[in-house]
């Protein structure tokens, strides 16, 4: 496997990139196969021909990466559901919250032009936590998610 940021051939699948300090999987300068420079419009290696990512994905400023795991705990997976659930209960109080901070930001919108930090802090926040869970249920992942808007 190759860093898609610097392009250095990786040791296993490291989480940072000990060349650049870089996911190794977030760069677009690269091929993560054979480690031929692209550009960041490069849907398919010319050298290798492997699939680097879907054009639009790259340019949209919402993005989410998930790795298949090679193997999945099965106790946890067959606990997984009522590990959930203090995560959702929580959740659920904190999603009434966000739809409240997101009517109040659509009038502050509307009349400044400008979405206030801490109400984009806290929605993008909420908006983590939720994924970090549904991927945690769906099974995509034996990480247990912490209980952090972060």
């Amino acid at each position: 496997m190759f860093c898609r940021n610097c392009g250095k051939e990786l040791i296993g699948t490291p989480e940072i990139c000990p060349n650049c300090g870089a996911r190794p999987m977030s760069g677009t300068s690269f091929c993560p196969n054979c480690g031929a420079q692209t550009t960041p419009l490069t849907e398919i290696c010319m050298k290798c021909g492997a699939r680097i990512k879907e054009a639009i994905v790259k340019h949209y400023p919402i993005g989410i990466e998930i790795e298949c795991p090679e193997k999945l705990s099965r106790l946890t997976t067959f606990f997984r559901y009522f590990m959930a659930i203090p995560h959702y209960i929580c959740l659920y109080g904190i999603g009434i919250a966000a739809a409240v901070v997101v009517f109040i930001s659509w009038w502050a919108i509307l009349f400044t032009a400008r979405y206030p930090k801490w109400a984009f802090d806290f929605v993008s926040g909420y908006l983590r936590w939720y994924t970090r869970v549904g991927g945690y249920s769906l099974l995509l992942t034996d990480k247990y998610p912490p209980f952090s808007l972060h």
